[in-house]
């Protein structure tokens, strides 16, 4: 082999060597620095919703890690007790959920039972899309109504005192 043919290759391999370096390096860096852009959802949110423009209360109880947990909401209404229900991650930044709650009579007891699944995309750090369908059925488990909607999130931060 030429000396010239020599140094290309020598030169090639190296380029080579630190790229993929700088590659690996890179990757870890931004994972380091928050660079992923799969958001996670365990914490607490306000949901306004796009139609009705309510704002309903959840959490998303779990670890940052966590791919699946407990979560609950509370309604803007006397007439909805809290939700309780559960999560899972879907995908990157994606989750369900389906939570239960009571719809309360005018006599002050549970009267039907309202089912929310929802389909959540954390796009960004604090920032949310949900995109949920509710069920309303009697105790019997007879079939009332249903809709869906959607809705924006931001997430419940810590404010100090």
């Amino acid at each position: 082999m030429r000396k010239s043919t020599r140094i290309k290759v020598g030169v090639l391999a190296g380029v080579a060597a630190l790229a993929t370096a700088t590659a690996v390096t890179g990757s870890a860096n931004a994972a380091v620095e928050g660079g992923s852009t799969c958001y996670t959802l365990p914490g607490s949110w306000k949901v306004v919703d796009d139609n009705t423009h309510e704002t309903f209360l959840g959490s998303y109880y779990g670890s940052a890690t966590a791919t699946a947990g407990v979560v609950n909401f509370t309604s803007p209404n006397n007439t909805t007790t809290a939700s309780h229900g559960e999560w899972r991650q879907t995908g990157c930044g994606t989750y369900s959920d389906t939570d239960v709650a009571f719809l309360i009579g005018a006599d002050g007891k549970a009267a039907s039972t309202i089912t929310f699944k929802a389909n959540i995309t954390v796009t960004g750090k604090n920032t949310a899309n949900f995109d949920f369908a509710f069920t309303i059925n009697n105790l019997d488990g007879s079939y009332v109504t249903s809709g869906a909607s959607t809705g924006k999130a931001t997430r419940i931060a810590v404010q100090p005192r």
